[in-house]
Formats: C-alpha cells, sequence, structure tokens
C-alpha cells in the first residue's frame, strides 16, 4: 500500500433537504435520505475494497457525530471548508498536500455503482500523468485527481457547478496548461428520477454493482 496517496471521499451529512434535492421532487424525502445513505455505503465499500489510504470530508458543519454513528467511527473525518464545491474541492486537495499525500483523487458520492477498476484506474493514470478525471453523463465529472506537483486550483473556481459545461471547462483549462489528463470512461452520477430509473436497470443485471442499493431499491420499491 502507497500511503503518500490518497482517496478523498466528498459526502454530505443524511439529512432532509440537503441530499440529493432533485430526486426528492419526484420521491419522499425520508426514501431519498435511505437511498442517499446506500449510495455513500456502498461508494465506501468499494474504496476500502481498493486498500488504498482515505480521508472522509463531510459537510456541514457541525454534523461529524451524525456521520460517524452511520459510516463508522474508525474512519477519519475532515470538515469540508469552502463557500462553494470548488473551493471546498481545493481546500481538500490543499490540506492533503501540506501532508506527506503526494497523489491525491476526489471522489463524490452520486454513482454508487462506479466499478472498482475505475477508482485503481484513476491512480494507475496519475503515475504517467499530470491529472485524471472521470467525465459523467451529465457533463460533470464523478472524479477528479492530481499529483502534488502538478496540482491546478484554478480549475476549481467559478465554475459553473451543476450543469453540463464543468467537464468541458476543466478540460480546457487543463488542456491550456498543458498538463497532460489521464480520461477515466463516462460514468453516470445518479441526480434525477430518470438517473434512478437507469440504476434500477442496470442493477438488476448486476446487483454486485451496487449491492446495499440495489437491497434497499429491491425492498423498498419493489423492483
Amino acid at each position: 500500500m502507497n500511503h503518500n496517496q490518497c482517496i478523498i471521499i466528498f459526502t454530505k451529512a443524511p439529512i432532509k433537504g440537503h441530499v440529493k434535492t432533485r430526486l426528492a421532487n419526484d420521491m419522499d424525502e425520508a426514501d431519498v435520505v435511505n437511498l442517499y445513505k446506500h449510495f455513500v455505503l456502498d461508494i465506501l465499500y468499494k474504496i476500502k475494497s481498493t486498500g488504498l489510504p482515505y480521508k472522509i470530508f463531510y459537510d456541514p458543519p457541525g454534523t461529524e457525530a451524525l456521520i460517524a454513528d452511520w459510516l463508522g467511527a474508525d474512519n477519519e473525518f475532515v470538515l469540508q471548508k469552502g463557500r462553494d464545491l470548488g473551493e471546498r474541492m481545493e481546500n481538500a486537495f490543499m490540506e492533503m498536500f501540506s501532508k506527506k499525500i503526494t497523489r491525491a483523487v476526489i471522489i463524490g458520492t452520486d454513482s454508487p455503482d462506479l466499478p472498482k477498476a475505475y477508482i485503481m484506474d484513476a491512480f494507475s493514470g496519475l503515475e504517467k500523468n499530470n491529472a485524471v478525471i472521470g467525465p459523467a453523463v451529465d457533463g460533470g465529472y464523478y472524479l477528479i485527481g492530481f499529483n502534488k506537483d502538478s496540482f491546478l486550483p484554478e480549475v476549481f473556481v467559478n465554475k459553473p457547478w451543476g450543469t453540463d459545461a464543468v467537464f468541458e471547462q476543466t478540460m480546457a483549462i487543463l488542456d491550456d496548461r498543458n498538463l497532460s489528463v489521464h480520461v477515466l470512461p463516462k460514468w453516470r452520477d445518479v441526480d434525477t428520477i430518470d438517473d434512478l430509473r437507469h440504476l434500477i436497470q442496470s442493477l438488476k443485471k448486476n446487483p454486485a454493482g451496487a449491492r446495499d442499493t440495489y437491497l434497499f431499491l429491491t425492498n423498498r420499491m419493489a423492483l
């Protein structure tokens, strides 16, 4: 295990109105919160199975006890800091790189069926490239990573978060700075009811892709 690299998991406290707000337009809020909890459990299970060091960066302030009770107090929790998503990601990288970490990747929790192989490929890609990125179907990205000596905070500044332009604008900046980028396969975030329907169909074919999520959906929604 290389202790000089780290997976940064960005997560939110499972609170109504704070997670998966677009899904909540079409689902019961309690179901949305519980669904999100299973998303995170699936991602965390995959990350643990890689054997790579990781830290859980959470939001909002004051919820560490709630999150530790949910995910386990044996994990290391760090509060996200910043005025928007970009600033919070930048600060998370800066915090890791201020320690002995030389290679770091941020992963969100909106893709419970993200293959473990993609996570491993991200770190392999950083061995020969300055950056790595995983494009999302909706035009954003589900993962981004850097080596310490090639970290570029500029990619997190003034971005239209939550729109279909984020990946394209990020790549434009990386290309403009002549950074080599390893691009992972495209994958789907689950933000809307249509995304959830797509996930359900995928998990019917491969329940192991996100087992906790699949079992919850099976029990709650009678798949």
